[in-house]
This record gives structure tokens, sequence and C-alpha cells, in this order.
């Protein structure tokens, strides 16, 4: 029979193991993008040219 040292032990080790599998198994099904938009039109606006997507290049020069 082991002591109640070596279950505690145990115990402790399989708790710091199993910690924060559920959420990354949630972050991993259903991903990690935020529900908001991440860039919006006024970052988008108040960027400078060379951080900009050639896309959103061509949608301000237009």
């Amino acid at each position: 029979m082991a002591s109640y040292t070596k279950t505690t032990r145990f115990k402790r080790k399989l708790r710091h193991k199993k910690m924060g599998t559920d959420r990354k198994s949630l972050l991993r099904s259903q991903g990690t993008t935020p529900a908001f938009e991440v860039h919006s039109a006024d970052a988008v606006a108040n960027a400078p040219l060379d951080q900009l997507s050639p896309a959103q290049r061509e949608a301000r020069e237009a």
C-alpha cells in the first residue's frame, strides 16, 4: 500500500498534468479567432502604408 505522502504527490502530479486540457481542447475545436473584428476601419485608415496588405493599399489609394 502506498503511503499518504506518495498518494498526495501522485495526485498533485496528475492534477498539474491535467491543468488546462479542457481549455486547450476547446480552443483546438473552436479556434482562437475572436468574435469581434481584429482590425477596425479606423485602424486601417490610420495605419502607415507599409503595414497594409496590397489589397488594403489599393483600396486606400483609390
